[in-house]
């Protein structure tokens, strides 16, 4: 089983929670990676330096530590292709005018500690306002794209294939929980 067909079924088990365009947007990022092998690139919203500045506010909420971190499993491809193929034009305009907030404010410029005070004041003001911000979106994407991907569910479920046996556990602290799947 592909990470497409688990992302589908585990839609499915949840009830359609994943939109038919988050799919469908999910399906072009595979597609995207693996064409990105061959020297394709896709049509964009973003220019070079709104792509770095995403790429590491993405690596700031998810680093690489001892599991793999959002750009080890390519989260910022995957935001682009969510945000051009699933998002209407206000919430792209909204997640466009956070990048250039940011790169006004010489983001990558600064030093690792005051980007992340700066990204701690942009989500202070998005918890202050009730329309959705820029904040919300890439933080709501990083965790999508990260454990959409094979890398993230490894890194914190234990996959247990099925059909199997179920069986109820305790789970002990520092266990990973568990993540069941068809295998066909």
């Amino acid at each position: 089983m592909n990470r497409r067909e688990a992302v589908a079924q585990t839609a499915w088990i949840l009830g359609g929670v994943l939109s038919a365009p988050t799919l469908q947007a999910m399906n072009r990022w595979e597609e995207l990676t693996k064409r990105k092998k061959t020297g394709w690139n896709a049509t964009s919203l973003l220019n070079e330096t709104q792509r770095e500045i995403m790429a590491r506010v993405t690596d700031l909420i998810l680093p690489h530590t001892d599991t793999p971190g959002a750009l080890d499993v390519g989260v910022p491809d995957f935001i682009e292709i969510m945000l051009r193929d699933c998002y209407k034009k206000p919430a792209q305009d909204t997640f466009l005018a956070g990048l250039g907030l940011l790169e006004q404010k010489g983001f990558l410029a600064l030093p690792p500690d005051q980007q992340t005070a700066t990204l701690k004041q942009v989500e202070a003001d998005a918890q202050k306002s009730s329309d959705l911000t820029f904040w919300q979106m890439i933080k709501e994407q990083t965790l999508l794209g990260y454990y959409t991907s094979e890398a993230g569910i490894k890194a914190s479920f234990d996959y247990q294939p099925i059909p199997g046996k179920f069986e109820a556990i305790k789970i002990k602290p520092g266990q990973k929980d568990f993540m069941y799947g068809n295998q066909i």
